[in-house]
């Protein structure tokens, strides 16, 4: 259980000393953006599903004066990074974790208040069967929000994935990369959750600014080292290319640079629902 899995490996990525500083903003936005559209109340249970290393369930323990936050996860190294950094944040009463499967949430009938996951509901095995699980758990009148990618096609893919597509000869999008933009179609997560019997559902889009306080061939690295279902993308890269395709991310991701921060838009699908 203790192994370091390949999601475990990029939740320590994550934590790296070496990405502290650059990467301290880079998923603010997105977290405040999904929180907001939670509508997180005091004294609240809310279950953080796929937590990985614990964003935004540390975010969600900051705002909760009174309340908890559960941050469950199939990988068990991330959830052990969550727990220390709850530790040494003082957050550590008002955040539990537990290694657990969204198809089988170890917890009783209608007892949270809120559920969120934040890209992870695209890697879910069997839709029907999570958000069943996810309904049975939620109290009448309790609420999820999801956030997923969007298009493939947009600027920070077009600056990292598509140039590696188009630099390698014989290079594809492995399939969990794939599976990433399962629900970029509009209307895709809503006809999930409808047919599950959510209520109230919303579904939009939107243009989220990440912010990288770093170089752009700092953020490549990064992005190589903390994307799990690109490995084998990466990997595919031949030594010979290595140089020109390294030359031709980073230059790419220099659009996005002013001083010395870089701000990435993402298009991303917000989701929102009540039991």
């Amino acid at each position: 259980m203790a192994g370091r899995d390949s999601w475990g490996a990029a939740a320590h990525a994550r934590m790296a000393d070496k990405w502290q500083e650059a990467a301290a903003n880079w998923n603010t936005a997105l977290t405040e953006t999904l929180l907001d559209l939670a509508t997180l109340h005091p004294g609240s249970l809310v279950l953080d599903i796929a937590a990985g290393s614990g964003d935004p369930a540390l975010s969600i323990a900051k705002r909760l004066d009174v309340g908890r936050v559960l941050a469950i996860d199939s990988s068990y190294p991330g959830l052990l990074l969550a727990k220390r950094q709850s530790e040494v944040m003082s957050l550590s009463a008002r955040l539990e974790a537990a290694h657990a499967d969204v198809h089988q949430l170890p917890l009783r009938h209608s007892c949270v208040d809120r559920i969120v996951c934040r890209f992870g509901i695209m890697y879910f095995a069997d839709i029907d069967t999570a958000f069943g699980e996810m309904l049975r758990v939620l109290k009448p009148g309790g609420r999820v929000a999801f956030l997923a990618w969007g298009a493939l096609e947009q600027p920070l893919f077009e600056s990292t994935i598509a140039i590696v597509l188009r630099l390698v000869p014989g290079a594809t999008l492995p399939e969990p990369a794939r599976t990433a933009f399962r629900f970029a179609a509009a209307g895709s997560i809503e006809d999930a959750l409808r047919r599950n019997r959510f209520r109230n559902i919303e579904e939009r889009r939107m243009t989220v600014s990440r912010i990288w306080a770093g170089s752009p061939e700092g953020l490549w690295q990064y992005t190589q080292e903390i994307s799990t279902p690109l490995q084998s993308l990466w990997e595919a890269i031949p030594a010979t290319l290595r140089p020109e395709v390294d030359a031709a991310a980073a230059a790419a991701l220099a659009r996005f640079e002013v001083g010395n921060t870089l701000t990435v838009p993402v298009d991303v699908v917000l989701a929102t629902a009540e039991r």
